[in-house]
């Protein structure tokens, strides 16, 4: 059955190629989550487009959730739910970071066991490959929407005992590391890649497929330097953003 004879037509492609000029204008340098972006006049007279299909372009993507309206304030590019600050201290866990930024944190424990280290994972975690290891894998959200789904490598020997239901029980696992374990996050490494989303990620996540997420991959360490946690955390690209912020270092001549 085609488009036309199921009532839908497809937008012609002049219409998509002005959306893309715009997406591509709001994702410059010159943008950022929460600013306001030009007005209607503006964007016509940048852009090359009558102000019918400009209207009805910012209109998808209000419904998208890329933009949104604030009455006679203007339009805005819609502030992310979650900013993760990189410089602070690590011990603050995600739900404290969540509700930081004033929103109500949640999360579900999606699958806990017990499996061998690789032999990636065994150097990473300083353990020998094949030595036992907790395995953990955690949709978190905000406000009862998913914005991260993380996975966690632990080496059992650090965590003797620990279950799923003292982890969903505590809520934090640094919390518990710290109350049961005696073990006091420190430090963490690691790297931000974007990354196209697996299918169970995307799934999760509520996001079409292909979609591109801001994947974290580091190790955290005790107050002694030794690896507790490989930490993967696949970060929803229209939910989170990761804040950096540098003391100025000034020179004396």
């Amino acid at each position: 059955m085609s488009d036309q004879s199921s009532g839908q037509r497809r937008p012609r492609k002049s219409y998509l190629e002005a959306k893309k000029k715009i997406l591509a204008l709001l994702g410059t340098a010159e943008f950022n989550t929460g600013d306001q972006i030009p007005a209607e006049r503006e964007l016509v007279a940048m852009i090359g487009l009558s102000r019918m299909t400009l209207r009805k372009i910012l209109a998808e993507l209000v419904d998208a959730g890329i933009l949104e309206r604030r009455g006679n304030q203007g339009t805005w590019i819609r502030q992310t739910v979650i900013e993760r600050p990189l410089t602070s201290p690590v011990e603050q866990g995600i739900s404290q970071i969540t509700e930081v930024n004033g929103a109500i944190p949640g999360s579900h424990l999606l699958y806990f066991q017990h499996a061998s280290a690789s032999v990636r994972i065994a150097r990473l975690l300083h353990i020998e490959a094949g030595d036992p290891i907790v395995m953990m894998k955690r949709l978190r959200f905000a406000d009862a929407s998913p914005f991260c789904l993380e996975t966690s490598y632990l080496p059992l020997h650090r965590v003797p005992g620990l279950t799923a239901s003292m982890l969903e029980q505590h809520g934090s696992l640094y919390k518990l590391l710290s109350g049961l374990y005696h073990i006091h996050i420190a430090s963490d490494e690691g790297t931000i890649k974007i990354a196209t989303m697996s299918e169970e990620e995307y799934t999760l996540l509520q996001v079409p497929p292909d979609t591109p997420a801001l994947v974290y991959r580091g190790v955290i360490t005790d107050t002694q330097g030794s690896p507790v946690e490989y930490l993967v955390s696949v970060n929803h690209p229209e939910k989170v953003s990761f804040k950096i912020r540098n003391p100025v270092m000034t020179s004396v001549s």
